[in-house]
């Protein structure tokens, strides 16, 4: 019986001190990341703040951080998919809602700008001519219905984040972003056949 005891203690000091060492472990990667994010190197930032997860994935802060570099790499569907876990780890954390809306919107100006290069993005490795209109880029439909689609889907973040943090000290900032989209979105907009679907 008191072997019996000894073992269970045992067993319960080294998983209390599996989780403590994680915990610190875990800390440590990311305030690695943190200055890793200061002198400008994405890449390792995000390897630190993988490994971080690798240690303790339900850590939201942890997948938080990593959307946040993600964004900045523009490596937007990768950080949506982190700003998911955030969101599913804990639903009331309104920085995520926000940063979700800031990922779709940036990917939106990404096609709008011509600068789609997000490793996630299902853009052919053959690029054709670009149709150029008094020096600007042409749109095409397709990229206008995803430009739509992208900026609608940060529209609904941005309220969600608005929901989330009834008071937000960017409140008029966040509500006038929303307007301005809500023009972009008149402007891109394109009369699309009846079996192709915007939301």
């Amino acid at each position: 019986m008191q072997k019996t005891l000894l073992i269970i203690g045992i067993l319960v000091v080294t998983l209390f001190s599996t989780a403590c060492v994680n915990k610190f472990a875990v800390q440590e990667l990311n305030n690695n990341a943190k200055s890793l994010i200061a002198e400008g190197r994405l890449d390792d930032a995000i390897a630190r703040l993988e490994s971080s997860i690798d240690l303790d994935e339900n850590v939201y802060e942890t997948h938080y951080n990593l959307a946040v570099v993600y964004i900045q790499a523009k490596k937007y569907d990768k950080a949506i998919k982190s700003l998911e876990k955030v969101n599913e780890l804990n639903p009331d954390f309104a920085d995520a809602y926000y940063s979700m809306a800031v990922a779709y919107e940036d990917k939106a100006v990404d096609i709008i700008d011509g600068n789609v290069n997000d490793e996630d993005n299902n853009q052919d490795e053959d690029k054709q001519e670009v149709e150029q209109q008094d020096g600007k880029r042409v749109l095409t439909d397709t990229e206008k219905i995803q430009i739509c689609d992208n900026l609608t889907t940060a529209i609904d973040f941005y309220n969600k984040y608005l929901s989330k943090n009834t008071n937000a000290a960017d409140k008029d900032k966040v509500n006038e972003k929303i307007e301005t989209l809500n023009k972009d979105l008149v402007t891109y907009s394109v009369d699309t056949p009846s079996d192709v679907k915007v939301r």
